[in-house]
């Protein structure tokens, strides 16, 4: 005998191309912030994190893309998604070597969401992190940031 589970089918959740900013009062326009601009933010809050030696994506996809000419690899590397108040993040980095991996991904996610919110007003509900490589500081760069 052959039995069909009925399975509810997710709500889905409206996801937008721009974040709206609430306007303070009526006569004034609407504001609209790309998912790119907020890119923006989240790569520079991001590499300034001690720690972080870059923005990250798979490097299969990132040598095939960058093949047939697309989109820097940061872009990539970094997905918002935009609800109707608020935003989430998902973002790959390389960490150098002998920090601790946990205190760093922490201080990035904190960073971002501070950074966002102090720029735009936006909240975030979160930001993933995903540690692709961790990179060895080769002695030359040493003694030329020493320098």
């Amino acid at each position: 005998m052959t039995v069909k589970l009925k399975t509810k089918h997710p709500v889905k959740e409206t996801v937008y191309q721009e974040a709206v900013l609430p306007a303070e009062s009526a006569d004034n326009g609407a504001i609209r912030i790309s998912a790119t601009a907020l890119s923006a933010i989240v790569r520079r809050a991001a590499c300034e994190v001690e720690g972080v030696t870059r923005i990250t994506g798979n490097s299969i996809v990132d040598n095939i893309a960058e093949i047939v000419g697309s989109k820097k690899i940061q872009d990539r590397s970094i997905q918002i998604l935009i609800r109707k108040n608020s935003v989430s993040v998902d973002l790959s980095i390389n960490i150098r070597y002998g920090v601790s991996l946990p205190t760093v991904a922490a201080e990035v996610q904190e960073q971002i969401a501070d950074r966002i919110g102090e720029l735009t007003g936006i909240d975030v509900d979160s930001v993933n992190v995903t540690i692709r490589e961790i990179e060895e500081t080769i002695p030359e760069q040493e003694e030329i940031e020493e320098e």
